[in-house]
């Protein structure tokens, strides 16, 4: 049984490759390489990628290099060479292990206003030659016409808020334009227009993957909410409702997929780089599951 449920799985996929939308998500992003590492091993072929920020780049990656090795291979170079943007992180797993102690409260209270200092004095956090130096590192310098399949980097227009699909262009100016946090990095002008993350109003970029035609597999890479704790601080408690607006936004989204994957990707935060080989494995295994597939001894 499970073996014809094996085959009915590819034929359906080989007579009608689906569309892929792959979230945002930062780091956690590093899932998308282990879920297409496992499609293209086992031949399951796409028939296009729309992305959303993370997604975007590894979306991109994959049709312009044509293989998931090369996109792994070029992100632990990126890793090796030192181009990889640090980004600030404003909250971690320790607080909620020791927020009863009066000087690590202390340490907060100042970290939340180091960082209320910087949102009121200075447009961004980072400075976008850094991303620009790393988009222009893991992404090759072609128009995304010329890419194999048909491919969509997800962004939002800062002016009208309104979602903006970019299907033809620069690849790496799309793809810098959908991975633009808003207040970390500077808008990206495309066309006359400043645009931003897509994850603000599509973090999981279904409707633009739809648009391609076809089915749709939906690759959600988002943290879960974290649990609540009294005495969270101004801005932990600003996060966390933002959180709440963004997975009701997601999951309404989400149920235009024709089949959602979730790779188990935790709470890990989305600027921690160094988790890299967990995420890529937690996609490995998440594409496993879905194509019903026995877990190798190796990958």
């Amino acid at each position: 049984m499970r073996a014809a449920g094996k085959l009915w799985r590819r034929l359906s996929w080989a007579i009608h490759p689906p569309v892929l939308a792959l979230g945002g998500g930062g780091a956690r992003g590093f899932a998308h390489i282990g879920f297409l590492e496992v499609l293209e091993r086992e031949g399951f072929r796409i028939s296009g990628i729309a992305g959303t920020s993370a997604g975007s780049v590894i979306g991109g990656m994959f049709l312009a290099y044509g293989t998931s090795q090369a996109v792994l291979a070029r992100w632990q170079e990126a890793f090796d060479e030192g181009v990889i943007v640090d980004v600030p992180t404003f909250s971690s797993e320790d607080d909620d292990h020791s927020a009863d102690h009066p000087l690590l409260q202390a340490a907060r209270r100042f970290r939340d206003r180091v960082v209320i200092s910087l949102a009121v004095n200075r447009s961004t956090m980072v400075d976008a030659e850094e991303l620009q130096r790393a988009i222009d590192f893991l992404v090759p310098d072609v128009k995304i016409e010329e890419l194999r399949l048909p491919f969509i980097a997800v962004a939002t227009n800062l002016v009208t808020g309104e979602e903006v699909r970019l299907d033809h262009g620069s690849l790496r100016r799309a793809v810098q334009a959908s991975s633009s946090i808003p207040g970390l990095v500077p808008p990206v002008n495309v066309d006359g227009v400043p645009l931003v993350d897509a994850g603000v109003i599509a973090e999981v970029p279904v409707a633009a993957a739809r648009s391609i035609g076809g089915r749709v597999v939906a690759v959600d890479v988002s943290a879960p909410l974290p649990p609540y704790r009294e005495g969270k601080l101004v801005l932990e408690t600003l996060m966390r409702t933002g959180l709440m607006t963004s997975n009701l936004l997601r999951e309404c989204q989400l149920r235009d997929a024709h089949i959602v994957v979730h790779p188990e990707v935790g709470s890990v935060l989305w600027s921690d780089w160094s988790q890299f080989d967990r995420l890529v494995e937690c996609g490995r295994a998440a594409a496993r599951r879905l194509l019903g597939l026995t877990p190798p001894l190796s990958d």
